[in-house]
């Protein structure tokens, strides 16, 4: 029996370094889109676990849009979007990214 490849979670801690606990600015998301290779992540088959620390507070609907807006496109839904990238994030931090992914496919 082959073992499942589990893809790289995406670790915010890797881009903060425990610094800085709100994520803001479109530019900044492309950048963090690149720098987790986020294109090869929405390949893989399995789901990828997105991890934030306990104690983030905020991502701004312009970093979320320039980091996955392509993402939730490709998956077509909303629910598609958040079955395949798994957010372990407090739950202020995820309710905001729900609302945030439906102003993508909104427009």
């Amino acid at each position: 029996m082959m073992a499942m490849h589990m893809p790289q979670p995406i670790d915010i801690l890797r881009l903060t370094k425990g610094e800085v606990f709100n994520l803001a600015g479109h530019e900044r998301g492309l950048a963090a889109r690149t720098f987790y290779d986020v294109e090869q992540l929405d390949r893989e088959e399995e789901p990828v676990e997105v991890r934030f620390p306990d104690n983030f507070r905020q991502v701004s609907s312009s970093f979320f849009q320039g980091m996955f807006s392509a993402s939730v496109r490709r998956f077509g839904s909303v629910d598609g979007f958040f079955e395949h990238y798994r957010f372990n994030a407090p739950a202020h931090v995820r309710a905001k990214l729900a609302d945030y992914a439906e102003q993508v496919l909104s427009r």
